[in-house]
């Protein structure tokens, strides 16, 4: 007989006769009822852990998905949000995956590219990307050893889930039906409608539990024989975006679609050149007299792609009053449907290598049409990667250096997410007074101007200052706001340069104007000011006006809020800004100024 089938030996004697039982049972239940207990308890942690983690996370600015209302896009719990962004390319071409990555990890990349403030990545990619034949080149495997042996959609995974993990969302772009190159029309031969329908209707149920996944650019600049709203069907832009926007809905309702315009408008259908032409899927005239229709409501954003003279010529690049034709310009051919309040825009793609007078004048002009904050349009930079011949990127030829020279033009048109957000619609509520000063005395003035202050960012050190104000005006007059100032005292601590951020304004962004003021001499709480204006507008009596702005440094680095002067961890709701600031016509008349 072997080893290994000898009878079972007996581990304790038996008890002997007349002998209590044994207290080995007794132990080893009492011990599995313990272990039981501390099993239930440890999971039950872990349950409250994540439960309280998935919570915080749906209460971040931007969490998914997303749905629009007018120009605006707001997040789930109906913040507004804005897209800030960057392309990067890859997918469509025929290597197969993001390009990159035969200089470093994706990791490292997409880590990057969220240090750097964007909050969005535009993924282009090509049908072909998902056919069996398509195999990925240009990867380092030594630097990205998860990705050996994945092709297609197991490659964009990689990417989505990391980057969704770190905060940042993705935009899926449709950039061509074949890696060859770009097709104005959105089928080929080779790849037809259905399957560029059948591919769309794939990632949007692929992705349809990942809320960072937030929508489809259905295609990449559209232009001729690609019509808008000429009612043939093969050739029929707008129609085609309806066919497919409303099939990926069928299967995804919560994503956005977004929607390209086309190169030319009011001319001969199909007919390259004909009617008013533009940059190729930046032409939204048509959105006029043939708006796009889904079956959805509130999920459509329009984009468009713009550039400057280096890339072509375009007849307004010569005009005499170049460039301050150009927001005329923007306004005739797509701003207008921002102005309009008719859906928002997404500019999908503008870049620059910043080499000529031209070029810079252009590039500046465009951010400053964007505009600031939550109330700015929406955009993507084209690009990340530094081998887009015509325009360059982000990042230098080493795959590693940022472009400082774009990174700063771009800084004020940021737009953080995953951070607080901002606080509810205005009320003309009275803010809580209870263990909080009286309020001073005013002054005379335009009528009783009150302020209410709400710290959006508590934390001691930070690298941007948050703050929620409410302006009201308690008299029985109206009072003009353009003679109105409000100033929040703080130090700077560092000498780099800081810029503003409106984020969000009843009156609209466009309507503030912000300056930052060193102070001379300094005190021992302020060395600088906020101090934010009006442009234009009334503040009825009885009424308030609602401003949600931020402060930060060039380089993002730290501010010690314990040592400001308006600064107070108290005021996480609104509550009376008796360290901030009032003035009219440069009077003090609410608040209090540091000694």
């Amino acid at each position: 007989m072997s080893l290994y089938n000898q009878p079972t030996e007996q581990l304790l004697p038996p008890p002997q006769k007349g002998a209590g039982p044994s207290k080995l049972p007794r132990l080893l239940l009492v011990g599995g009822i313990l272990l039981v207990i501390i099993l239930a308890l440890s999971l039950g942690t872990v349950v409250i852990l994540r439960v309280q983690s998935a919570q915080s996370a749906r209460n971040q600015l931007g969490y998914g998905p997303w749905h629009t209302q007018g120009a605006r896009i707001l997040d789930a719990n109906n913040h507004p949000v804005r897209i800030a962004g960057i392309n990067w390319f890859g997918f469509e071409t025929d290597s197969f995956v993001v390009h990159g990555l035969q200089n470093r990890s994706y990791q490292s990349m997409l880590d990057q590219i969220k240090s750097l403030g964007y909050n969005t990545i535009r993924l282009p990619y090509s049908n072909q990307l998902f056919d069996s034949s398509s195999k990925p080149t240009g990867i380092d495997y030594s630097i990205n050893s998860d990705l050996q042996g994945l092709q297609g959609l197991q490659l964009m995974d990689k990417i989505i889930d990391y980057a969704s993990n770190i905060g940042l969302h993705i935009i899926l772009d449709q950039h061509r039906p074949d890696a060859s190159g770009q097709s104005k029309l959105w089928y080929t031969a080779t790849y037809p409608e259905s399957r560029w329908i059948s591919d769309w209707k794939m990632l949007a149920q692929h992705y349809k539990d990942n809320p960072m996944v937030v929508g489809a650019d259905l295609h990449n600049e559209p232009g001729a024989p690609a019509c808008w709203g000429c009612g043939q069907q093969n050739i029929d832009w707008q129609m085609a975006a309806e066919r497919a926007g409303n099939a990926i809905l069928s299967v995804n309702p919560n994503w956005l679609i977004f929607v390209q315009g086309v190169d030319c408008y009011g001319g001969q259908a199909g007919q390259a050149g004909s009617g008013d032409c533009y940059w190729a899927g930046g032409n939204l005239e048509g959105v006029r007299d043939h708006p796009v229709t889904l079956n959805v409501p509130n999920r459509l954003v329009y984009s468009v792609h713009d550039y400057p003279a280096s890339i072509y010529n375009q007849p307004w690049f010569s005009a005499p009053d170049y460039p301050a034709n150009l927001p005329g310009i923007w306004d005739t051919h797509w701003g207008y449907v921002v102005k309009q309040n008719i859906a928002p825009v997404w500019v999908g793609e503008f870049g620059t290598r910043l080499q000529t007078t031209q070029d810079k004048q252009w590039f500046s002009s465009l951010i400053a049409y964007l505009g600031k904050g939550a109330s700015g349009i929406n955009w993507t930079y084209w690009s990340w990667n530094p081998d887009s011949a015509d325009t360059g990127g982000i990042l230098l030829d080493n795959w590693m250096t940022v472009d400082n020279a774009k990174e700063s033009l771009l800084q004020p048109i940021m737009f953080p997410l995953g951070g607080p957000p901002p606080s509810p619609g205005v009320t003309p509520s009275t803010p809580a007074t209870q263990g909080i000063p009286p309020t001073p005395t005013l002054a005379g003035g335009q009528g009783g101007l009150t302020l209410a202050y709400k710290n959006e960012n508590t934390s001691l050190s930070t690298n941007q200052l948050q703050m929620g104000l409410r302006l009201t005006n308690t008299g029985s007059l109206p009072v003009s706001l353009s003679e109105i100032t409000i100033r929040y005292w703080y130090t700077s601590d560092t000498p780099q340069t800081q810029e503003v951020a409106c984020d969000y304004a009843t009156i609209d962004c466009s309507n503030v104007q912000t300056r930052l003021v060193r102070m001379n001499p300094p005190t021992a709480t302020a060395d600088t000011y906020l101090e934010i204006g009006f442009t234009t507008g009334t503040l009825a009596a009885n009424a308030t006006i609602e401003l949600q702005l931020r402060v930060h440094k060039s380089d993002w680095t730290n501010y010690n809020q314990g040592n400001d002067y308006s600064f107070s961890n108290a005021s996480s709701d609104y509550a009376p800004a008796l360290h901030l600031g009032v003035y009219d016509k440069g009077r003090l008349v609410y608040g209090s100024a540091p000694a």
